[in-house]
């Protein structure tokens, strides 16, 4: 600890660096809960859609959305150096998930790999404009390419924006005011008014944990990387599989 408190802006950066390795505690637990939510709706949903366990595997799984685009939110602002990198690994990991994604769940619509893309991808396309009027200008023609392309992404328009609001509220951590998109889109979302109520909770956690109001110091061990990055396609294709074999 000593040996970078040299100067004052030395041990500003110290204290800056340490606050965010805090906040960061929280990721690997989300990351987690959204990953075995996720899966045990699929599983259930496409395996054992009768079951009497699979209306309840599906309200656990209405967590997933809200944390995958609340993590991607955090990554794009405190997490990565090349945010436009982290927008095409998202791509393609979607890319690679779309085949199985049409064999299990529906032909008609890209999956949600596309949908945290898109909306990392306009932030980003925001942040790198300065002047105020472009930026609105922008803004307004990438609304309208979104309301263009919603019909055909997982989630829609409201899934769509959900990235942007997340950046928002996690931009202005004290600012109440910054976090209500995020909590109206993750209850528009869903459909029922349980789901909305799981999902809008969901989000409502992840803003304060960002903040600091909340705190989670418990240390969980981080899913690799790889593991990461190939789990979506990959409990897709293994979905697929059994379902073709099961089949008559």
């Amino acid at each position: 600890m000593n040996t970078i408190c040299g100067s004052k802006s030395q041990l500003n950066r110290h204290n800056i660096l340490c606050s965010e390795s805090s906040h960061n505690t929280w990721v690997p637990l989300a990351q987690w809960l959204a990953i075995l939510a996720m899966t045990v709706e699929h599983v259930s949903k496409y395996l054992w859609p009768d079951a009497a366990f699979t209306p309840w595997a599906i309200t656990l799984g209405r967590v997933a959305f809200p944390l995958f685009a609340g993590m991607v939110a955090w990554h794009l602002l405190h997490n990565t150096r090349r945010p436009a990198r982290y927008g095409l690994r998202l791509l393609w990991v979607g890319s690679l998930a779309q085949l199985p994604y049409a064999l299990v769940i529906t032909p008609d619509k890209l999956n949600v790999c596309f949908t945290l893309a898109l909306g990392m991808l306009s932030v980003i396309a925001l942040q790198q404009l300065q002047e105020r009027t472009l930026q609105a200008a922008i803004g307004i023609v990438l609304v309208i390419l979104a309301l263009s392309i919603s019909p055909h992404v997982e989630y829609g328009l409201f899934g769509l924006l959900l990235v942007p609001a997340f950046v928002l509220a996690y931009r202005y951590p004290h600012r109440t005011v910054a976090a209500i998109p995020a909590l109206l889109l993750a209850a528009m979302i869903n459909g029922t008014p349980l789901h909305m109520l799981i999902s809008t909770a969901t989000a409502m956690t992840l803003v304060l944990l960002a903040n600091g109001s909340l705190r989670f110091d418990v240390p969980v061990p981080a899913i690799p990387r790889q593991l990461r990055l190939s789990w979506y396609p990959l409990h897709l294709l293994v979905i697929a599989i059994i379902v073709m074999a099961i089949t008559p």
